[in-house]
């Protein structure tokens, strides 16, 4: 468990909230329970959060970001290739949110846009690289032309599908031939884009 350090408190916190959302769950995450087992005042963690919901806003922002990272490590390995950027991108997502069910909960919890303006940046940030992906593949041809914001949400939308079908049941609920969930994933999204790409309009 992580111990607190002079000067490091908030830190501290996230990391016992993170710990506990992991192996309790998020209905039984309290400020009280977070102080106790940092070994500080029941107000100590008052300092740096208002109230639950900080902290879970906190968490999310620590899940975006790792989340994006392991997207961007993701694409970084398969070339220009939209398609092939397509799948890394969906893999990464569905991987992620499989390892870290609490914090996909957490992080698409709803939160006030104007109270908390670094989660929402933070937020945007996967959809984003999906954004860039889309308009690489129009710009080349490989990719319908059209609202790229459309298609990017369309895609978006079924992996975020896949990835809660994934969290709440298993992968293979929607395609019971396949072995594993990477299996799914390439076939679901290999039929979108089939259906998205340029030349099935031709």
């Amino acid at each position: 468990m992580p111990k607190y350090h002079h000067g490091d408190l908030r830190n501290t916190l996230v990391a016992i909230a993170t710990e506990l959302l992991i192996t309790e769950g998020i209905h039984t995450l309290s400020l009280r329970k977070i102080a106790q087992k940092a070994g500080v005042s029941h107000n100590a963690p008052y300092m740096h959060f208002a109230d639950k919901e900080a902290v879970l806003v906190a968490i999310a922002l620590e899940g975006f970001r790792l989340l994006s990272e392991e997207i961007e490590a993701a694409i970084a390995v398969v070339g220009d290739n939209i398609r092939q950027q397509l799948l890394a991108l969906s893999h990464a997502y569905v991987k992620f949110a499989i390892a870290h069910p609490n914090h996909i909960q957490v992080m698409f919890c709803a939160y006030d846009e104007a109270k908390y303006p670094d989660l929402c940046t933070a937020s945007q940030l996967a959809l984003h690289r999906l954004l860039t992906i889309v308009q690489a593949g129009q710009e080349n041809g490989s990719l319908i032309k059209g609202n790229s914001y459309e298609v990017t949400k369309s895609i978006w939308a079924m992996v975020h599908g896949i990835a809660a079908i994934s969290i709440a049941y298993k992968t293979s609920i929607m395609l019971p031939e396949k072995n594993t969930t990477e299996d799914a994933v390439s076939a679901m999204v290999n039929l979108l884009f089939d259906g998205i790409s340029r030349h099935s309009n031709a």
